[in-house]
Protein backbone atom coordinates (compact mmCIF):
# COMPACT_ATOMS: atom_id res chain seq x y z
CA UNK A 1 0.00 0.00 0.00
CA UNK A 2 1.69 3.23 -0.80
CA UNK A 3 -0.27 6.89 -1.10
CA UNK A 4 2.23 9.35 -2.68
CA UNK A 5 2.19 13.03 -3.25
CA UNK A 6 4.33 14.17 -6.45
CA UNK A 7 5.36 18.03 -6.87
CA UNK A 8 1.98 18.89 -5.52
CA UNK A 9 0.94 22.49 -5.62
CA UNK A 10 -2.45 24.33 -4.73
CA UNK A 11 -2.30 28.48 -4.70
CA UNK A 12 -4.85 30.69 -4.47
CA UNK A 13 -4.16 33.50 -6.63
CA UNK A 14 -0.92 34.67 -5.62
CA UNK A 15 -1.05 32.66 -2.40
CA UNK A 16 0.72 28.88 -2.25
CA UNK A 17 -1.04 27.66 0.13
CA UNK A 18 1.31 23.97 -0.57
CA UNK A 19 4.01 24.32 -2.57
CA UNK A 20 5.47 21.31 -4.77
CA UNK A 21 5.40 18.59 -1.97
CA UNK A 22 6.56 15.50 -2.71
CA UNK A 23 5.63 12.39 -0.35
CA UNK A 24 5.24 8.94 -0.01
CA UNK A 25 3.39 6.90 3.06
CA UNK A 26 3.37 3.62 3.48
CA UNK A 27 0.92 1.87 6.61
CA UNK A 28 1.96 3.93 9.90
CA UNK A 29 0.94 7.22 11.56
CA UNK A 30 1.84 10.12 10.37
CA UNK A 31 1.60 13.25 12.56
CA UNK A 32 1.25 16.79 10.89
CA UNK A 33 3.09 19.30 12.59
CA UNK A 34 2.58 22.94 11.61
CA UNK A 35 1.33 26.70 12.53
CA UNK A 36 -1.77 27.62 10.97
CA UNK A 37 -1.64 28.71 7.81
CA UNK A 38 1.14 26.17 6.95
CA UNK A 39 -0.68 23.80 4.31
CA UNK A 40 -2.26 21.07 6.95
CA UNK A 41 -6.12 20.99 5.68
CA UNK A 42 -5.10 21.68 2.04
CA UNK A 43 -3.01 19.16 1.91
CA UNK A 44 -5.66 16.46 3.51
CA UNK A 45 -8.21 18.01 1.19
CA UNK A 46 -6.08 17.22 -1.69
CA UNK A 47 -5.70 13.83 -0.42
CA UNK A 48 -9.65 13.81 -0.08
CA UNK A 49 -10.38 15.17 -3.25
CA UNK A 50 -12.46 18.07 -2.11
CA UNK A 51 -9.75 20.66 -4.12
CA UNK A 52 -8.15 19.71 -7.04
CA UNK A 53 -4.12 20.88 -6.98
CA UNK A 54 -2.99 23.50 -9.17
CA UNK A 55 -0.56 21.15 -10.35
CA UNK A 56 0.89 17.90 -9.29
CA UNK A 57 -0.69 14.88 -9.10
CA UNK A 58 -1.56 11.94 -5.84
CA UNK A 59 -1.15 8.31 -6.36
CA UNK A 60 -2.38 5.46 -5.04
CA UNK A 61 -0.84 1.91 -5.53
CA UNK A 62 0.37 4.32 -8.93
CA UNK A 63 -2.74 5.01 -9.86
CA UNK A 64 -3.85 8.70 -10.09
CA UNK A 65 -6.67 9.10 -7.65
CA UNK A 66 -8.70 11.67 -9.72
CA UNK A 67 -9.15 8.94 -12.68
CA UNK A 68 -9.94 6.23 -10.14
CA UNK A 69 -12.35 8.38 -7.74
CA UNK A 70 -14.58 5.91 -6.82
CA UNK A 71 -12.47 3.38 -6.00
CA UNK A 72 -9.74 5.26 -4.20
CA UNK A 73 -13.01 6.90 -1.70
CA UNK A 74 -13.99 3.27 -1.08
CA UNK A 75 -10.33 2.99 0.85
CA UNK A 76 -11.16 6.71 2.40
CA UNK A 77 -12.25 7.52 5.84
CA UNK A 78 -11.90 11.27 6.50
CA UNK A 79 -12.10 13.07 9.85
CA UNK A 80 -12.75 16.89 8.93
CA UNK A 81 -11.56 19.63 11.78
CA UNK A 82 -15.01 21.05 11.55
CA UNK A 83 -17.46 18.57 12.75
CA UNK A 84 -20.28 17.72 10.20
CA UNK A 85 -22.30 16.12 12.71
CA UNK A 86 -26.74 16.60 12.26
CA UNK A 87 -27.92 17.10 15.97
CA UNK A 88 -31.02 16.02 14.99
CA UNK A 89 -30.20 12.59 13.91
CA UNK A 90 -29.42 9.58 16.74
CA UNK A 91 -26.09 8.68 16.97
CA UNK A 92 -27.21 5.18 15.23
CA UNK A 93 -29.26 7.36 12.62
CA UNK A 94 -26.10 9.45 11.70
CA UNK A 95 -23.97 6.36 11.03
CA UNK A 96 -26.25 4.69 9.02
CA UNK A 97 -26.70 7.56 6.88
CA UNK A 98 -22.92 7.77 6.62
CA UNK A 99 -22.88 4.28 5.34
CA UNK A 100 -25.62 4.71 2.84
CA UNK A 101 -23.27 7.75 1.40
CA UNK A 102 -20.16 5.61 1.11
CA UNK A 103 -22.44 3.14 -0.74
CA UNK A 104 -22.13 -0.04 2.16
CA UNK A 105 -25.01 -2.10 1.94
CA UNK A 106 -27.35 -2.20 5.16
CA UNK A 107 -26.28 -5.50 6.93
CA UNK A 108 -22.55 -4.18 6.77
CA UNK A 109 -23.58 -0.90 8.03
CA UNK A 110 -25.50 -2.64 11.20
CA UNK A 111 -22.53 -4.78 11.75
CA UNK A 112 -19.83 -1.92 11.53
CA UNK A 113 -21.69 0.61 13.32
CA UNK A 114 -22.43 -1.89 16.52
CA UNK A 115 -18.37 -2.41 16.57
CA UNK A 116 -17.36 0.87 16.28
CA UNK A 117 -20.15 2.28 18.82
CA UNK A 118 -18.67 -0.61 20.91
CA UNK A 119 -15.08 0.67 20.47
CA UNK A 120 -15.47 3.96 20.62
CA UNK A 121 -17.90 3.95 24.27
CA UNK A 122 -20.87 5.33 23.07
CA UNK A 123 -23.18 2.20 22.31
CA UNK A 124 -25.31 2.98 25.53
CA UNK A 125 -26.31 6.48 22.97
CA UNK A 126 -26.81 5.21 20.06
CA UNK A 127 -31.17 6.21 20.46
CA UNK A 128 -29.57 9.59 21.67
CA UNK A 129 -29.71 12.52 19.62
CA UNK A 130 -26.80 13.86 18.46
CA UNK A 131 -27.05 17.53 20.03
CA UNK A 132 -27.00 15.85 23.72
CA UNK A 133 -23.59 14.36 23.45
CA UNK A 134 -20.63 16.11 25.32
CA UNK A 135 -17.85 17.69 22.42
CA UNK A 136 -15.71 14.36 23.83
CA UNK A 137 -18.53 12.43 22.72
CA UNK A 138 -19.26 14.12 19.28
CA UNK A 139 -15.51 14.25 18.52
CA UNK A 140 -15.39 10.10 18.97
CA UNK A 141 -18.57 9.65 16.70
CA UNK A 142 -16.39 11.55 14.16
CA UNK A 143 -13.90 8.98 14.55
CA UNK A 144 -16.27 6.39 13.92
CA UNK A 145 -17.87 7.99 10.87
CA UNK A 146 -14.39 7.65 9.08
CA UNK A 147 -13.78 4.66 10.05
CA UNK A 148 -17.43 2.96 8.88
CA UNK A 149 -15.89 1.42 5.67
CA UNK A 150 -12.89 -0.03 7.50
CA UNK A 151 -10.91 2.18 5.37
CA UNK A 152 -7.14 1.87 4.09
CA UNK A 153 -6.44 5.30 4.17
CA UNK A 154 -7.52 7.38 7.20
CA UNK A 155 -7.61 11.42 7.41
CA UNK A 156 -7.36 13.39 10.70
CA UNK A 157 -7.75 17.08 10.85
CA UNK A 158 -7.28 18.57 14.30
CA UNK A 159 -9.30 15.05 16.12
CA UNK A 160 -8.85 16.28 19.92
CA UNK A 161 -9.13 20.18 18.87
CA UNK A 162 -11.45 21.62 22.15
CA UNK A 163 -10.93 18.05 24.01
CA UNK A 164 -9.70 17.75 27.62
CA UNK A 165 -6.76 15.92 28.33
CA UNK A 166 -8.59 12.90 29.41
CA UNK A 167 -10.70 12.71 26.57
CA UNK A 168 -7.51 13.49 24.48
CA UNK A 169 -5.78 10.50 25.69
CA UNK A 170 -8.82 8.22 25.04
CA UNK A 171 -9.49 9.47 21.16
CA UNK A 172 -5.56 8.82 21.16
CA UNK A 173 -5.47 5.32 22.24
CA UNK A 174 -8.40 4.45 19.90
CA UNK A 175 -6.41 6.27 17.08
CA UNK A 176 -3.21 3.91 18.33
CA UNK A 177 -5.76 1.02 17.91
CA UNK A 178 -6.71 1.53 14.53
CA UNK A 179 -3.36 2.04 13.30
CA UNK A 180 -2.28 -1.57 12.07
CA UNK A 181 -2.47 -1.88 8.16
CA UNK A 182 -3.60 1.74 7.60
CA UNK A 183 -2.02 4.79 6.38
CA UNK A 184 -3.01 7.37 9.24
CA UNK A 185 -2.37 10.79 8.33
CA UNK A 186 -3.34 13.13 11.51
CA UNK A 187 -2.69 17.20 11.35
CA UNK A 188 -2.74 18.86 14.85
CA UNK A 189 -1.21 21.13 17.17
CA UNK A 190 -0.92 19.61 20.18
CA UNK A 191 2.48 17.85 19.84
CA UNK A 192 2.07 15.97 22.75
CA UNK A 193 -1.22 13.68 20.87
CA UNK A 194 1.18 12.29 18.42
CA UNK A 195 4.72 11.85 20.47
CA UNK A 196 3.99 8.60 21.33
CA UNK A 197 2.31 7.13 18.49
CA UNK A 198 3.56 8.64 15.35
CA UNK A 199 6.04 6.39 13.33
CA UNK A 200 6.55 9.89 11.17
CA UNK A 201 6.60 13.44 11.93
CA UNK A 202 5.87 15.89 8.88
CA UNK A 203 6.89 19.00 9.75
CA UNK A 204 5.06 21.67 6.84
CA UNK A 205 5.86 25.02 6.77
CA UNK A 206 4.38 27.97 4.67
CA UNK A 207 3.66 24.89 2.49
CA UNK A 208 6.93 23.80 1.85
CA UNK A 209 7.60 20.18 3.94
CA UNK A 210 10.51 20.69 5.57
CA UNK A 211 11.31 17.71 7.54
CA UNK A 212 10.21 13.62 7.53
CA UNK A 213 11.62 11.93 10.40
CA UNK A 214 11.00 9.33 13.60
CA UNK A 215 10.03 11.72 16.97
CA UNK A 216 13.14 10.75 18.39
CA UNK A 217 14.97 11.18 14.92
CA UNK A 218 14.23 15.00 15.66
CA UNK A 219 14.63 15.30 19.13
CA UNK A 220 18.01 14.08 18.74
CA UNK A 221 19.01 16.25 16.31
CA UNK A 222 18.23 19.05 19.08
CA UNK A 223 20.68 17.19 21.60
CA UNK A 224 22.91 20.22 23.31
CA UNK A 225 20.14 22.87 22.14
CA UNK A 226 18.52 22.46 25.11
CA UNK A 227 18.74 23.51 28.91
CA UNK A 228 16.86 24.00 31.55
CA UNK A 229 17.80 26.51 34.64
CA UNK A 230 16.22 27.16 38.50
CA UNK A 231 15.36 30.36 37.24
CA UNK A 232 13.48 33.15 39.44
CA UNK A 233 14.94 36.65 37.85
CA UNK A 234 13.39 38.39 35.66
CA UNK A 235 13.18 36.36 32.14
CA UNK A 236 14.44 39.42 30.33
CA UNK A 237 17.76 38.06 31.33
CA UNK A 238 17.45 35.04 29.52
CA UNK A 239 16.48 36.62 26.28
CA UNK A 240 20.41 36.76 24.83
CA UNK A 241 20.43 32.91 25.08
CA UNK A 242 17.81 31.74 23.85
CA UNK A 243 14.69 31.12 23.18
CA UNK A 244 11.93 30.17 26.11
CA UNK A 245 10.15 26.48 24.99
CA UNK A 246 8.43 26.10 28.53
CA UNK A 247 8.15 27.20 32.22
CA UNK A 248 7.07 25.19 34.93
CA UNK A 249 7.28 24.39 38.77
CA UNK A 250 8.84 21.47 40.68
CA UNK A 251 7.45 21.54 44.25
CA UNK A 252 8.48 25.19 45.51
CA UNK A 253 11.17 26.16 42.69
CA UNK A 254 10.62 27.27 38.96
CA UNK A 255 12.26 25.68 35.93
CA UNK A 256 12.74 27.27 32.52
CA UNK A 257 13.35 25.36 29.75
CA UNK A 258 15.32 27.13 27.05
CA UNK A 259 16.24 26.55 23.13
CA UNK A 260 19.36 27.68 23.28
CA UNK A 261 20.79 30.08 20.37
CA UNK A 262 24.59 28.72 20.64
CA UNK A 263 25.01 25.53 21.98
CA UNK A 264 28.57 26.85 23.34
CA UNK A 265 27.19 29.59 25.83
CA UNK A 266 25.11 28.40 28.49
CA UNK A 267 22.90 30.31 31.14
CA UNK A 268 24.89 30.47 35.01
CA UNK A 269 23.35 27.33 36.87
CA UNK A 270 21.70 25.81 33.20
CA UNK A 271 22.19 22.12 32.49
CA UNK A 272 21.21 20.26 29.40
CA UNK A 273 18.40 17.78 28.99
CA UNK A 274 17.09 15.76 26.39
CA UNK A 275 14.86 17.34 24.10
CA UNK A 276 11.15 16.78 23.40
CA UNK A 277 8.87 17.09 20.39
CA UNK A 278 7.71 20.71 22.04
CA UNK A 279 10.90 21.71 21.79
CA UNK A 280 11.53 20.88 17.86
CA UNK A 281 7.79 22.65 16.72
CA UNK A 282 9.19 25.71 18.56
CA UNK A 283 12.79 25.41 17.14
CA UNK A 284 11.20 25.33 13.63
CA UNK A 285 8.31 26.94 14.25
CA UNK A 286 9.64 29.83 16.83
CA UNK A 287 8.71 33.17 13.98
CA UNK A 288 5.13 31.45 13.27
CA UNK A 289 2.40 30.71 15.70
CA UNK A 290 3.28 29.31 19.31
CA UNK A 291 2.59 25.46 19.94
CA UNK A 292 -0.04 24.90 22.30
CA UNK A 293 1.63 24.41 26.10
CA UNK A 294 -0.10 22.34 28.96
CA UNK A 295 2.63 23.47 31.35
CA UNK A 296 3.33 27.32 30.14
CA UNK A 297 2.53 28.87 33.15
CA UNK A 298 3.45 29.18 36.63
Amino acid sequence: MLLEMKNLCKTYGETIALDRLNLQLTPGIYGLLGPNGAGKSTLMKLICMLIQPTDGIVLFDGEDIRMHRNNFLDCLGYMPQHSCLYPDFTVQEYLYYVGSLKGMHKKEVALRAEELLLRTRLIAMKKDKIQTLSGGMQQRLMFAQALLNDPEILILDEPTAGLDPQKRLELRNLIAEYSKDKIILLATHIVSDIELIASQILLLKKGKLIKVDPPGALTSQLTSKVCEINFSRPLKELEPYGRISSIYRRKEDIFVRLILNDPAILPPQASFVYPTLEDVYLYYFNDEEEVSHEHFSL
